[in-house]
């Protein structure tokens, strides 16, 4: 989208100067940011200012000299232009754009909503005691719209009710109550707009992630990726050891069942041949087919070999799919 800009015929010198500064911050710098201002007690934003000083420069100028400025860049930052909507200053900052946004998410405050103001979610009021005394505020809180009651001597929320859905309107009746009750629901700080860096610029929404449901996606691939190598037999330095131990456990099975005489399985072997033989001379006396307890070091060899495969599979399941594949 091209840049619209209103000339005048004569510009001051100081606009020109500003305008020229922030053309070779803005090619000087890795990520150019624009971030909103509005609602922002001076305060805060002073606080956040310092805050951000090590990693980041906060720049306030007027919206037609941004425009001017980003005019005079590449035609890859034109698109920033796009969030000059509002009262916007310029982010200037090495710290990639996710982390950015992130970063600048993490440093919003909670503040009261005002009369007039749109709920930024669902304001929901919980049912059970206040910490108001009886008296005046009984009636304020029926007036937005809650239902409250005393109750032996004390103000009861007597349902969980949401009182404002998101988008809707706050009256000032709630806003006033909300506030009494210490009920913030929106969140005060620097509204990332957008952002620019090696030849791209992303809006907000982009750069809004779920990084515990990217986390949980990425570990459910793993194991998935994981069971579908230990299946088809894809040797990987991830994959050896438990293929190895499945394949091991599977010939000491094969050895069991189909009584092959290998060094180091004889006396498994010859313990279930002695059970074997005891349940058939308890048939043959009449008595129950049961196995004595000679049998146990054949079963145990076997649970002892599936405990050990289930375990190296685990094991391996937490060294993600680089390694898997890699």
């Amino acid at each position: 989208m091209s840049v619209q800009v209103r000339h005048t015929e004569h510009v001051p010198k100081w606009k020109i100067e500003e305008v020229e500064e922030l053309v070779e911050r803005i090619n000087s710098t890795q990520v150019v940011g624009l971030v909103g201002l509005a609602e922002i007690p001076a305060k805060q934003l002073q606080d956040l200012r310092s805050e951000l000083r090590d990693v980041a420069t906060i720049k306030m100028v007027r919206n037609n000299i941004a425009r001017r400025a980003i005019e005079k860049c590449s035609e890859k930052v034109f698109p920033l232009a796009d969030g000059i909507d509002r009262q916007t200053a310029f982010i200037f900052t090495d710290v990639n754009p996710f982390r950015l946004c992130k970063m600048l998410e993490e440093k919003k405050q909670p503040m009261p909503i005002k009369a007039g103001g749109k709920a930024p979610k669902d304001i929901v009021i919980e049912k059970g005691e206040t910490s108001f005394s009886p008296g005046p505020m009984v009636g304020k809180l029926q007036a937005a719209g809650i239902p409250a009651a005393i109750k032996s001597g004390k103000v009861v929320i007597n349902e969980t009710k949401v009182v404002v859905e998101e988008g809707e309107t706050v009256s000032a009746q709630l806003a006033e109550v909300l506030s009494l009750m210490e009920i913030f629901p929106r969140k005060v700080g620097l509204e990332l707009l957008a952002v620019y860096e090696g030849g791209l610029v992303y809006k907000a929404v982009d750069l809004t992630i779920d990084v515990d449901s990217i986390l949980s996606q990425m570990s459910t691939a793993s194991s998935q990726a994981l069971g579908l190598a230990l299946e088809i037999g894809y040797a990987t330095p991830t994959t050896i050891a438990p293929l190895l131990q499945r394949a091991a456990s599977k010939a000491r099975n094969l050895v069991l069942e189909c009584a092959i005489p290998v060094p180091g399985m004889m006396e498994a072997l010859l313990a279930r041949a002695a059970a074997d033989a005891s349940v058939l001379t308890n048939l043959v006396e009449g008595g129950p087919a049961e196995a004595p307890a000679a049998g146990a070091p054949a079963e145990k060899e076997e649970e002892k070999a599936e405990e050990a495969e289930k375990e190296e599979n685990e094991e391996a399941g937490l060294g993600g799919l680089s390694a898997l594949f890699g």
